[in-house]
């Protein structure tokens, strides 16, 4: 009877460590049960940088929602890049982080405080950061969550991470895809996540808003298709304008392809992409600033093939399982290259790259993309189709 009684003290107090991230011991062996059967985890996930970052964190939810079915997972995001992941099967939530409307702090804290609060009220037992930021860290810390997961800082003055987090991982390095970097945190949880997918979703209406915006710019039913995607948020990882309207033009002339070409709205991007059209000598649909991010990304799931560098809509293409071929400059490939089996990347493999700057010598041009040509890009793409087609 005195065994049986000591038995049950140390599985109630194993059980109490666990619920508050310290598992040891008999629990070990118990914490399948009760993570999977009876306690329902509350997940905070956190990333607050740019859209193709957003995306690359998919394989994540999926790896979670697989080690704890119950779960429910939120995740926190910047304003603007929420397409990237609503409407994930996994997510129950999408948050956009309220950013300063107001140059005067003061004015700015009442939001901030609001939605830290309705953070807090969502009583989240685990939260993990992937920004590798002050902010992530300090919304990780006021999150509540009782075990934090985050970065190692580097710098001197990131100190004060260590109190952000309760237990952290070495930040990614460049020789590691940064999808893989992002599973590895959660061996911290004590799970072993295989190699999951990126994954993008929409709906029926963005389905519907395609077809509207084909049909309006007369390319309704043009099958089969390239999206060709030249520029990027980052005009330093842009190609030679010339070297598109070569490559679109084979396409076009030799391939036997329809052409769409896509680009984001803002004003360099629309400059760029009118300025690659002027060069053709055949006429590709300009669809440039004219989809939402989901109507692009239903547009890129029907394509042969995605043409472009390293950029957000190259990830959802990956995502999409459309095979990718992508120009790398100044980024890393091997970091945030096209996930996944079927993609190819072109690059010059110079002892200068990857740089991560913005340019040559602060030129804002990259002599490693420059110099790639357009016969290299146009054998890549013939390689790809002809494995496809």
């Amino acid at each position: 009877m005195r065994k049986r009684c000591f038995n049950l003290l140390i599985i109630h107090v194993n059980f109490a460590n666990m619920v508050h991230g310290k598992i040891s011991g008999p629990a070990k062996s118990l914490r399948p049960f009760f993570q999977s059967k009876i306690w329902e985890m509350n997940i905070l996930v956190i990333k607050l940088r740019h859209l193709g970052d957003v995306l690359i964190t998919t394989p994540v939810l999926s790896a979670l929602k697989e080690a704890y079915p119950q779960a429910r997972i939120t995740m926190v995001v910047n304003p603007g890049t929420e397409d990237m992941v609503r409407g994930h099967p996994v997510l129950a939530e999408v948050l956009p982080l309220p950013r300063a409307q107001h140059p005067d702090f003061k004015k700015e804290l009442p939001s901030q405080l609001k939605f830290i609060k309705a953070l807090r009220n969502k009583d989240f037992d685990i939260s993990i950061d992937f920004t590798i930021g002050d902010r992530g860290a300090i919304l990780s810390f006021l999150s509540g969550a009782p075990r934090r997961l985050g970065f190692t800082p580097r710098r001197g003055k990131q100190w004060w991470w260590k109190l952000a987090y309760t237990q952290t991982l070495a930040q990614p390095e460049p020789n590691k895809p940064i999808v893989v970097s992002h599973l590895e945190m959660l061996r911290l949880l004590g799970l072993q996540p295989k190699k999951w997918e990126t994954q993008f979703a929409w709906s029926p209406e963005d389905e519907e808003g395609l077809e509207n915006a084909l049909t309006r710019q007369g390319g309704a039913n043009q099958n089969p298709y390239v999206v060709v995607h030249p520029t990027s948020r980052w005009m330093f990882k842009t190609w030679r304008l010339g070297g598109y309207a070569r490559v679109i033009d084979h396409l076009q002339e030799t391939c036997g392809l329809k052409v769409m070409v896509t680009g984001g709205p803002e004003e360099k991007e629309q400059a760029a992409v009118q300025a690659i059209l002027s060069q053709c000598r055949t006429q590709p649909l300009d669809l440039s600033g004219r989809l939402t991010l989901k109507q692009l990304g239903c547009l890129i799931a029907g394509a042969r093939l995605f043409f472009g560098v390293d950029s957000a809509p190259m990830h959802i293409a990956a995502a999409v399982k459309t095979p990718v071929l992508a120009l790398f400059g100044p980024s890393g490939d091997i970091m945030w290259g096209p996930w996944g089996k079927g993609h190819r990347v072109i690059k010059k493999n110079w002892p200068c790259r990857p740089c991560g700057q913005d340019g040559c010598e602060g030129s804002k041009v990259s002599r490693c993309l420059e110099e790639i040509t357009a016969e290299e890009a146009i054998s890549g793409i013939e390689s790809l189709l002809n494995r496809i087609l």
